[in-house]
């Protein structure tokens, strides 16, 4: 078991980097497109029930559809630098729908404390931001649906090698300890950024 272990991790390491990979794909877009819908609305006020009605669908447009939809539309050979990505892009622009929305709300209440002159308030933009990246890692799990090896395909993948209950019991639980010990530094990470910046705006 410890050998299957020891295999096991390296690959759930790589497979949690494409979780990584996705985030980052769908923070960029997100922000691209959830930046300016925010601006509009802060900024525009006739604009703002138009906005508000894009935000509102793509909130309620549900992620593993969007990406099979997606998926559908992508050529099967579809690459970057030589790399099928069709899997990987499926999923990242489903994400970055969800992460566009949340972006486009956050930052407009962000604009709205800054004008007001709560910077402390206005400034929670940033942790708001790495918690729905987080929460982008964490769901894109999903992808192993289409094949993506992410963290939790990987993880399928490997227990499907097995044929021993207790083995899967034991490779699920390693798992599940790798995802406790990343999120769990990333809340801590969060709440510490949290509370540097209040502190910070309070002296200011």
């Amino acid at each position: 078991m410890i050998e299957i272990i020891s295999d096991f991790l390296p690959e759930l390491f790589f497979g949690f980097l494409v979780n990584l990979e996705v985030a980052v794909g769908a923070v960029v877009i997100g922000l691209a497109v959830g930046l300016p819908l925010a601006m509009l609305r802060h900024q525009l006020p006739g604009t703002r029930r138009v906005v508000w009605s894009c935000v509102r669908l793509m909130q309620a447009a549900p992620a593993y559809v969007v990406m099979f939809f997606v998926l559908s539309l992508l050529p099967r050979d579809f690459s970057l630098f030589g790399v099928r990505v069709a899997g990987v892009a499926a999923v990242i622009l489903a994400q970055s729908v969800y992460l566009a929305s949340y972006i486009a709300e956050n930052g407009y209440r962000a604009l709205q404390h800054w004008q007001r002159g709560e910077r402390d308030q206005a400034l929670l933009f940033l942790p708001n931001l790495l918690r729905g990246f987080f929460v982008v890692v964490m769901s894109s799990g999903f992808g192993a649906a289409i094949g993506v090896s992410e963290a939790v395909g990987v993880t399928m993948r490997e227990a499907e090698r097995l044929h021993s209950v207790g083995q899967r019991v034991v490779l699920f639980l390693v798992a599940i300890g790798f995802f406790v010990v990343v999120f769990g530094a990333a809340n801590a990470a969060i709440r510490y950024l949290v509370r540097r910046m209040s502190a910070q705006s309070v002296t200011a």
